[in-house]
């Protein structure tokens, strides 16, 4: 009795986990009953590896809580970051959707990462009688390629000082969006600014004090203070 009450409980917090992630905000309660059914839990601590470019890849994962950096590694060791992951994300479909290889490295970057995950025979099984969950997915993406479009744009056309910027008022705009309510400050290493702006963590301190002496925002161990949003959004652009 003891244990299936305890099962009980586990079912249930999942189900309200689920409520909160955008993919799965359609569904009814059946629909997330099975879907919290088949999803398992995995704890990973800080700079764990969830898996390596070029891994085989047979399951998605849901982030419950803390951080996942999502990177390309060069052989050489250098790394560019493409996101930063957090709570009610998901990742790891591309390998689902084409059945090739993993295509970046994906890295705890908190103690205590929970995440959730879902075999690939069960995803595609749900995808079946879900297709909003399709469409939900589609959504995300697509939000996702913008977020690389403008990378690209900024490797190309902004200095680093320009990159910093861009790439802080865009961080902001995504954790918004997850929070669901306005924000004004980042968690941020320099050395994790430096992977998704493409340059050296020496150059990328040099910009973010540049910033902070312009009054853009005020910088804290591993904290960044937005205090220009405006200023920010015009490097964007």
């Amino acid at each position: 009795m003891v244990m299936d009450s305890r099962k009980k409980t586990d079912l249930e917090a999942k189900i309200q986990f689920l409520r909160r992630v955008p993919i799965f905000g359609a569904l009814n309660q059946d629909s997330l009953q099975r879907v919290a059914a088949i999803m398992s839990e995995k704890l990973y601590s800080r700079k764990s590896i969830v898996f390596h470019e070029g891994d085989h890849g047979d399951t998605l994962y849901i982030i419950k809580n803390g951080r996942i950096k999502i990177a390309k590694v060069a052989i050489d060791g250098r790394e560019k970051t493409l996101t930063i992951l957090q709570g009610g994300d998901f990742f790891g479909e591309m390998a689902i959707f084409d059945n090739l290889p993993r295509s970046a490295t994906a890295e705890a970057i908190d103690n205590d990462v929970h995440l959730f995950a879902i075999s690939k025979g069960d995803f595609e099984r749900l995808i079946n009688e879900n297709p909003s969950i399709a469409l939900r997915i589609m959504k995300d993406l697509t939000r996702r390629i913008r977020q690389i479009n403008q990378q690209v744009e900024d490797l190309a056309f902004k200095d680093v000082h320009g990159r910093v910027a861009s790439t802080l008022f865009q961080l902001l705009e995504i954790e918004e969006q997850n929070a669901g309510r306005p924000l004004t400050s980042l968690r941020m290493t320099h050395q994790d600014l430096a992977n998704m702006v493409g340059s050296s963590r020496e150059t990328v301190t040099r910009a973010l004090n540049r910033l902070q002496n312009e009054g853009a925002i005020a910088i804290s161990h591993q904290r960044i203070e937005v205090l220009d949003r405006d200023f920010l959004a015009d490097k964007v652009f």
